[in-house]
């Protein structure tokens, strides 16, 4: 089974013509191919980070623990062994040392001098322990080892080479061939088919060890595999929600916008136009003398509250101009409309040459504020509010600020609605909003939009 077919399949998108139109590619089977290869050779590439990691300790290791018994093997302090083969010893550590100090060299050829030594070590403890010793261990770790460190296939080549090296050692130690390494033990005058059963086991042993490893790391290297697929499949779908989410908010102020133009230029003008006729009428009752002046009086009064009311609808709906220099007239808007309609002392306090140059961007922060000051007059019961905009190191701050009901200072209020509201305009933006009590009362809202989005 491959990892492939396990895993869900990546919806590669590729834009339309149309501005945020996305459709499926024309072949999403060999993009997700394309994916799981680029997944496969990430994951590949981290394994090969930490195996090389780990032969670094390796070598630190070995060479430090090899030095103590080879320098007794070399003063024949332990056993005692020929000239000849000390030299061995200490050449299979010179090269072993220099691996370790060699950081250069490429990782295979670490891997293998490390490898080597590690099955020459095994040889000679065999050998000069007269197969009493613990070089079949030895000879056991190595392919377990170049399995880890390099994969399967070198695993089981290095599980052969050891096997072999196994099988020979008994074979020269029974024909006197080695006779003269270590001290002699009854284990050399058994029988070959005591040691042949030996080494029965010995590769039953490893056959097992190496097949139980190499499907673990099979499985390891499958799972890290689809657990970067999921993540980037999330990834995909998390952006996809993001550009919706995006291109939802742009239709519904594009529509907004609409809408409030046509109450500014078609409503509102035939109301205006219905005005005049009135206007008209009642000054052609009044010079009549006409009784019904006063009817005609309430008739024009409801016009102009009506036309008040259209324009102030309009002005809600698209309340920011499309031009980088939109937002700050919006703002003061606001706070004339706080003082105006809710007896609420409001001030802008903004550097009046900064301008925004999304109308996006703009709309939010003019939403994000506006939703501020109206939980400030609502719940807050405050008297005057503070609205900031300024730039700092490039990015963006809006904080309103109001003197309502202290809460405990550093404290966050319940989410309601309204931060919910804000936060996801924040979001939508790209920005960060947080809220905060004020030492001195009240309550404070930030957000941040980091920069580049002004022309100071």
């Amino acid at each position: 089974m491959t990892p492939s077919s396990t895993l869900p399949a990546l919806q590669h998108r590729a834009p339309t013509g149309e501005p945020g139109g996305w459709q499926p590619l024309e072949n999403p089977a060999a993009g997700a191919a394309a994916t799981l290869a680029a997944v496969a050779s990430e994951v590949d590439a981290i394994l090969a980070t930490w195996r090389e990691r780990v032969l670094r300790v390796l070598l630190a290791v070995y060479s430090t623990i090899m030095l103590v018994p080879l320098s007794a093997l070399v003063a024949g302090r332990v056993v005692v062994v020929p000239w000849p083969l000390r030299a061995v010893c200490v050449l299979l550590y010179l090269v072993m040392l220099l691996a370790t100090l060699r950081t250069r060299l490429e990782l295979r050829t670490r891997l293998s001098i490390f490898l080597a030594v590690c099955a020459g070590v095994g040889a000679i403890q065999l050998a000069v322990g007269q197969l009493a010793g613990h070089g079949r261990i030895s000879l056991l770790i190595v392919p377990l080892l170049a399995l880890l460190l390099a994969g399967p296939q070198a695993g089981w080549l290095a599980a052969g080479l050891c096997a072999l090296l196994f099988a020979i050692v008994p074979l020269l130690l029974h024909y006197g061939l080695l006779a003269d390494l270590g001290e002699s033990v009854a284990g050399v005058s058994s029988p070959p088919t005591y040691w042949a059963l030996q080494w029965l086991l010995w590769l039953i042993s490893g056959l097992i060890l190496m097949i139980l490893f190499t499907r673990f790391q099979t499985l390891q290297r499958r799972t890290m595999i689809a657990e970067r697929m999921a993540l980037r499949q999330l990834e995909v779908e998390t952006a996809d929600r993001q550009r919706l989410e995006e291109e939802l908010s742009r239709l519904g102020d594009d529509e907004r916008r609409r809408l409030g133009a046509e109450l500014h230029d078609g409503l509102c003008q035939h109301l205006t136009a219905a005005l005049l006729n009135c206007l008209t009428l009642e000054n052609q009752r009044r010079v009549a003398g006409a009784d019904d002046t006063p009817a005609v009086t309430k008739i024009r009064v409801a016009l102009q509250d009506a036309i008040g009311l259209a324009y102030d609808v309009a002005q809600g709906l698209c309340p920011v101009a499309m031009d980088p220099d939109g937002l700050l007239p919006a703002l003061e808007g606001l706070c004339r409309e706080a003082r105006d309609h809710h007896g609420i002392a409001c001030d802008l306090r903004a550097n009046h040459e900064l301008a925004i140059q999304n109308p996006e961007h703009a709309l939010h922060l003019y939403r994000i504020a506006r939703e501020a000051v109206t939980n400030s007059i609502k719940h807050a019961r405050c008297s005057r509010v503070a609205i900031t905009l300024e730039q700092h190191a490039g990015a963006i701050t809006l904080q309103i600020a109001d003197d309502g009901q202290a809460a405990v200072p550093g404290a966050v209020p319940v989410a309601g609605l309204g931060l919910s509201i804000m936060t996801y305009r924040a979001k939508l933006i790209g920005g960060t909003l947080w809220l905060a009590a004020d030492a001195n009362g009240g309550m404070r809202v930030t957000c941040r939009l980091p920069g580049p989005e002004v022309a100071p």
